[in-house]
């Protein structure tokens, strides 16, 4: 897997869990965070930072490993090898 691929899978992993937990945009960016640059990282257009992971890891209430356990290979399941 390269790079872009995992910045994208990290990027539709937040925002299925933001889904997921029926929580607004706003509600995640919250005041550390411009909603547009949340928005940014959501569409995979920009990656978030650690700092940014870990902040929105908190608003969704997961672990950060949660936001970064994604499929490295073909596969659609989290964390399994093809």
């Amino acid at each position: 897997m390269d790079y872009s691929t995992f910045k994208n899978r990290v990027c539709k992993r937040i925002k299925d869990l933001r889904i997921e937990k029926n929580l607004t945009q706003e509600q995640i960016s919250g005041p550390f965070m411009g909603v547009r640059t949340y928005q940014k990282i959501e569409s995979g257009f920009s990656a978030p930072n650690l700092e940014s992971l870990f902040k929105i890891a908190n608003a969704l209430g997961v672990h950060p490993k949660e936001l970064i356990n994604v499929a490295i290979s073909g596969s659609d399941e989290k964390g399994k090898k093809k």
